[in-house]
């Protein structure tokens, strides 16, 4: 380790240049073309530092923090998985070439210290993987969280007569969206004087009054750190509650400053301009819930005057409805729609007016009417809708005491599917790396044996037989299937079942171009990968002349057939019928999810799936799916 660590730190500065040289040529991903070369060049340091500092202390946690940290800044910028992916190949080029350069003359040692670097890289590119996932789905669920917390707000402006527990509910709700420690909203009285009706998590209700006056008398939105602040007064009161950051919005009535909302974090918390936008929305509806109590209180005096702006208030909450990614469909106590955005019908595939129509006729497996009756809600739950797959959340709305009807809020699953195209056989490569580390380890022992011996001949010719071997498997595999995805998990699942003493063997005769337009990767490594994988349970504990799996890939002119055949001990007969339903399963744990995936799949696409199995003798699934 110690002169992998001098290399990296001789070559760092060609790695970064070499890395940069690279993007350029290639001008791909297009993405990180985009980024600043000053910026760019500075993150390259550090990610080449991470890499010396894992690999001098032979530990791979400054790697995966600086990953995390470059994952969160990418998904802000909105970069893809597959750029981030296409972004450490080039590196790793990068690397590999300036090694080469470097131990030009010291071949053994060159191959040694690339083997390093791979086992290195690739685990990086595995954690990117899982962890890029990890806070897209994060990200996910804080958007169903906070439109869920805006239409609980919306209920509330027109359920609730009282002003503090309207604005009370938008103070908690802010403090618990944002991670916050405090929060309130303070109101300008008649006098010009600024009382806090609603205050919660301050040590001193009146450090809320403090920071609030700073704003009152200037504009927009105001963010202040601890190591920012100018006054003196904002010191004390930073320092008495123990803040880091406090973040502070007006609110406007007809241009007029009515109040302001803060929230405080007594510990560090990065905003983004998401984050913005949903702040500003809170100050709207908090805005809007002053303005109703005003109608309220004057509304025998003003009520003509204000009609018009409550008009023009619900046609810009309408606007903001029908411009959000989510469909929204609200139906009444009867079950007959009475609300839905322009999403909602491009996702039902509907151009027509469905409002004033019963939800079954539009939706027939809706669940709105069982969430009418049950008024439980039901979050992120999956449904079929036509030809596509939406993932749902289900609200009763009810108002004092009784159901008024029910919303829901819905996204389309394959918007979720192309960041899982990209993250296709990472199960697979994982579950391969694992194999792999303990084949490589004896080789390494090997040739660690061969050194000390001085047989440096046969260690080349060692490492040479090694690699032949891994080469000829994958150019076997990817000459006869052109499906990157597919190709993957083969060559992982090939690699899994030799660990385990499986014989896995991809029939001569298969053949893969391109999938049909209506099966896609994501689609083929999910009935692939699970009939492998119930083929290796099903041999796993048989003896050796039965741990035999075959699979057979072939395109024909009208089918694509996937047949996947075992020597284990088969499915019982009453067994047969049930295979395909989800929860079934003969093994302990949380299981029966595979086949009923796989039929899934295979129904979607119009294809079609048969079994063939006979007790102690073995398991044939025979697939068809449709090219046209």
């Amino acid at each position: 380790m110690g002169w992998l660590v001098q290399i990296l730190e001789s070559i760092k500065q060609e790695i970064n240049a070499g890395t940069i040289c690279e993007l350029d040529m290639e001008s791909e991903p297009a993405s990180y073309a985009r980024i600043p070369r000053d910026k760019f060049a500075e993150e390259l340091g550090l990610l080449t530092e991470a890499l010396i500092e894992a690999v001098q202390g032979n530990t791979f946690t400054p790697l995966k923090v600086h990953i995390s940290w470059m994952c969160k800044l990418r998904l802000e910028q909105g970069v893809r998985l597959s750029d981030i992916m296409a972004f450490f190949d080039l590196y790793e080029t990068a690397v590999k070439d300036a090694m080469s350069i470097y131990l030009k003359e010291d071949l053994v040692s060159l191959n040694k210290y690339r083997r390093e670097i791979d086992s290195l890289l690739d685990r990086v590119r595995v954690f990117v993987s899982e962890y890029f996932f990890t806070l897209y789905e994060e990200t996910v669920y804080e958007q169903f969280e906070q439109l869920r917390t805006i239409n609980e707000i919306t209920a509330y402006l027109t359920s609730s007569l009282d002003l503090n527990e309207v604005l009370d509910f938008i103070v908690v709700s802010s403090i618990r969206l944002f991670k916050a420690d405090c929060g309130s909203i303070l109101l300008i009285d008649r006098n010009g004087c600024l009382h806090a009706p609603v205050t919660a998590g301050w040590y001193d209700a009146s450090s809320s009054v403090g920071i609030s006056e700073t704003i009152a008398y200037t504009t927009g939105v105001m963010e202040w750190n601890y190591e920012d602040l100018l006054s003196e007064n904002m010191h004390n009161v930073f320092k008495k509650e123990n803040l880091s950051k406090v973040k502070a919005i007006k609110l406007y009535l007809q241009e007029l400053t009515i109040g302001v909302l803060t929230i405080g974090f007594r510990s560090a918390r990065k905003t983004t301009p998401v984050d913005q936008k949903l702040f500003e929305t809170f100050a709207n509806h908090a805005a809007i819930a002053v303005h109703n109590a005003q109608l309220y209180g004057d509304a025998d005096f003003k009520l003509k005057q204000r009609i018009q702006e409550v008009t023009v208030i619900l046609e810009q909450k309408r606007a903001i409805m029908h411009c959000m990614r989510e469909g929204v469909v609200a139906i009444n106590a009867d079950g007959y729609i009475d609300l839905v955005n322009h999403e909602a019908k491009r996702l039902l595939g509907r151009e027509d007016s469905i409002i004033g129509r019963h939800i079954l006729d539009i939706i027939p497996n809706s669940r709105l009417p069982i969430v009418l009756k049950s008024k439980q809600a039901e979050y992120d739950q999956e449904q079929e809708v036509g030809n596509k797959v939406i993932i749902t959340n289900r609200v009763p709305l009810i108002v004092g005491g009784a159901v008024i009807g029910a919303i829901a809020t819905f996204r389309d699953k394959q918007d979720v599917k192309i960041l899982a195209e990209e993250l296709v056989g990472l199960k697979s490569l994982l579950e391969s790396m694992r194999a792999q580390s303990h084949e490589f380890a004896n080789k390494l022992h090997a040739i660690s044996g061969l050194i000390q011996m001085k047989q440096y001949d046969k260690v080349v010719e060692l490492i040479t037989l090694m690699y032949k071997s891994q080469q000829d498997l994958v150019s076997s595999i990817v000459k006869r299937v052109k499906d990157q995805a597919t190709a993957g998990l083969l060559i992982g699942k090939i690699s899994q079942s030799s660990e385990q003493g499986i014989l896995l063997r991809l029939n001569p005769r298969s053949k893969l171009g391109d999938l049909p337009s209506s099966f896609s990767s994501l689609s083929m490594v999910t009935v692939l990968g699970n009939l492998i994988s119930n083929a290796m349970e099903a041999v796993a504990q048989l003896p050796a002349e039965r741990r035999v799996i075959e699979v057979y890939v072939f395109e024909g002119k009208q089918h694509l057939n996937i047949k996947v055949s075992d020597l284990g001990k088969g499915i019982p007969e009453p067994y047969k019928k049930k295979i395909y339903q989800r929860g079934f399963s003969t093994k302990q744990g949380n299981r029966g999810v595979g086949l009923a995936l796989v039929k899934q799949e295979v129904k979607i696409c119009g294809g079609k799936i048969t079994v063939n199995s006979r007790e102690n003798e073995g398991t044939t699934f025979w697939i068809k799916i449709p090219v046209g």
